[in-house]
């Protein structure tokens, strides 16, 4: 009997991910228009202007996010928190206002907000229909056509990028499964807590995508958040639902009078 043959060690394929697709990493800025109000507080309004991180997951620049970093409203909405001894419900609303694709090479693509998956707390973008930036651009999308299932102590490959005083360089880190959620949804807990990355098995198969879960804080109320990985069944199962959604054409400029 032939014996199995062993399991590629961790930073073999670590070091053959980060070769091939270190460019799937992008930073998404985005100005964000947020208004809230807690109870029967005025609401307040205000910008807000962020950078995450995404996963190119088509060639044709469809980006993948974690919803609730560009999109507050979809964890903050609806939630039940305690302020000075009162339970108080939050009513909060969220709009993409501009969003960039923060390039490999430096360079920005304006981008807008395609898709939503608020069960999974996902959202994709796409490059802005007819931009003159998009049209030279390159996106290295991950490889989707193999899924890694994953269990407790299972090696994992986590590919990233620095932050901007750190010329937002790729990076790559290895980890391990250090359990295993079943309920309410199938989640992995790693010890990286960076989220909108990609997560790779020892193998070089996707195997999910690094999110955050959002719970009850305990009985005085609040949000607790959880960096967990998504699943790649469920990724991909999100993934070709946003495929079929497309940027809205570009408006055309009104005629001069």
């Amino acid at each position: 009997i032939r014996a199995a043959e062993p399991a590629p060690k961790i930073e073999e394929t670590a070091r053959r991910l980060y070769k091939a697709h270190a460019d799937s990493v992008l930073t998404v800025r985005a100005t964000v228009a947020l208004t809230m109000s807690a109870g029967d507080s005025p609401s307040q309004s205000r910008d807000q202007t962020v950078e995450e991180f995404g996963t190119v997951v088509t060639a044709d620049g469809l980006v993948v996010v974690v919803a609730s970093s560009i999109d507050p409203a979809t964890a903050a909405d609806g939630r039940t928190v305690n302020m000075r001894g009162n339970q108080v419900k939050l009513s909060v609303t969220s709009e993409v206002k501009e969003a960039r694709f923060i390039m490999p090479d430096g360079s920005e693509i304006p981008a807008v907000v395609v898709f939503k998956d608020r069960d999974l707390n996902l959202a994709y973008l796409r490059p802005e229909a007819g931009v003159e930036e998009a049209k030279d651009a390159k996106f290295v999308p991950i490889s989707l056509d193999s899924v890694q299932k994953l269990g407790v102590l299972d090696e994992v490959v986590v590919l990233s990028r620095l932050d901007k005083a750190m010329g937002r360089t790729a990076s790559v880190e290895c980890d391990a499964v250090r359990a295993v959620l079943e309920k309410p949804r199938a989640y992995y807990s790693i010890h990286i807590s960076t989220t909108g990355l990609p997560v790779f098995g020892n193998t070089g198969h996707f195997a999910g995508f690094l999110t955050t879960r959002f719970g009850s804080a305990g009985d005085n109320g609040g949000i607790s958040m959880s960096p967990v990985v998504l699943p790649a069944a469920e990724v991909v199962k999100s993934i070709e639902q946003a495929k079929t959604k497309q940027a809205p054409t570009a408006k055309p400029a009104e005629a001069k009078k």
